[in-house]
């Protein structure tokens, strides 16, 4: 690991950003891996800490403990793909190689980890499956995966040409995991029997034919799940219950009066589980909405320029004052403050450089 040391880290936590370090054809990557940077989260501002070199660690996740840190290697399947495993020192500052798994399968691009369950969730969105590996006693994914595959298309023949799993997500009650299907427009729901994912699907959420799903985040309580959809960037509220799963609202990420192309990128949760956050790639922004679980209702609060070309990934610091926003395609990650009553995003002005990021994730130390 290279490290650049932040001697004043102050009231600090660390950021762990996700980049393309090489050429995708939709990107040049440029990044060198896995940046960590300080974040002081007195005034917004953002220094590198040190950078773990690793080939196309696009996504990240950080398990629930914040010992382990995920990252999935996002390349073709005669390149290797795989998913790293890290263990993230006691301040949560360096991390140290515990593990790499080649996966099968091609462009895994997001992954996802339960400790209680010891399962970890790879989606493949080039060859369009979701592999599900047992956690082995150091936290380690190892073994055969339960492959979990769909059959199908849709009407968008550049994107729809066949299933393309975005990303799969565990419920709050552990009891079922959900995956986005943007090749075939569904989230699909399979069974989890203690730690045993059941292959079959027991339900399949429709979406409008060419919305192209993309991001699951569960609600504050658990008893919702907002899906957004990359083709037709909007926000789908479902309510959920053990047999069913009712679709009450919906919400476009876009203003009324834009008319060009642009597609969702990440989706956020605000800690306060009051707002979500979507960001716009095409428009370019930042959308904001508020979370009504009682009415079973989201409001759009705005949308806010980003300054730069796609937004592929957000974060929200871990006190909710702040939220970050990364600019794939013009390397910076941009700094807003959150108005903790509306939600509204401040611009603070201020931005930091990072080459193709695409994914943002806190760490919190100790």
């Amino acid at each position: 690991m290279e490290t650049n040391v932040n001697k004043d880290a102050g009231s600090t936590c660390t950021l762990a950003v996700g980049t393309y370090t090489l050429p995708m054809p939709h990107v040049e990557g440029k990044g060198a891996g896995i940046y960590l940077l300080d974040f002081d989260a007195s005034t917004g501002r953002l220094s590198e800490r040190a950078v773990e070199r690793a080939a196309n660690p696009s996504y990240l996740t950080l398990s629930k403990d914040g010992r382990r840190l995920y990252a999935v290697r996002e390349v073709n399947a005669e390149d290797g793909p795989g998913v790293s495993t890290y263990e993230v020192d006691a301040a949560g500052r360096s991390l140290t190689l515990l593990g790499d798994l080649s996966t099968p399968g091609a462009w895994p691009c997001h992954v996802a980890v339960d400790e209680e369950l010891a399962l970890l969730l790879a989606s493949n969105y080039l060859s369009g499956e979701v592999l599900a590996y047992r956690l082995d006693a150091n936290g380690v994914p190892a073994g055969e995966p339960v492959v979990l595959e769909r059959e199908g298309s849709g009407p968008n023949a550049a994107r729809q040409e066949a299933p393309h799993a975005h990303c799969a997500v565990f419920s709050p009650d552990r009891r079922h995991l959900y995956l986005a299907d943007l090749g075939v427009d569904g989230v699909v729901r399979h069974a989890l029997d203690a730690s045993k994912v059941i292959k079959t699907p027991d339900r399949f959420l429709d979406a409008a034919p060419g919305a192209g799903p993309r991001h699951l985040v569960f609600t504050a309580s658990g008893k919702h799940l907002l899906a957004n959809y990359e083709l037709a960037s909007t926000v789908r509220m479902y309510r959920l219950a053990d047999h069913a799963a009712e679709l009450v609202c919906e919400v476009s990420s876009l203003p009324e009066d834009f008319g060009g192309e642009s597609g969702a990128g990440g989706m956020r949760l605000h800690p306060s589980g009051k707002f979500v956050y979507v960001g716009n790639r095409g428009h370019d922004s930042i959308f904001c909405a508020r979370i009504d679980e009682a009415a079973g209702r989201l409001t759009p609060v705005g949308n806010w320029s980003l300054g730069g070309r796609t937004p592929r990934d957000l974060a929200i610091s871990p006190d909710g004052k702040y939220l970050l926003a990364a600019a794939q395609d013009d390397g910076f990650i941009r700094v807003y403050a959150i108005d903790a009553q509306t939600g509204a995003l401040n611009d603070t002005g201020y931005t930091y450089p990072i080459p193709t990021a695409v994914c943002l994730e806190f760490i919190q130390g100790e």
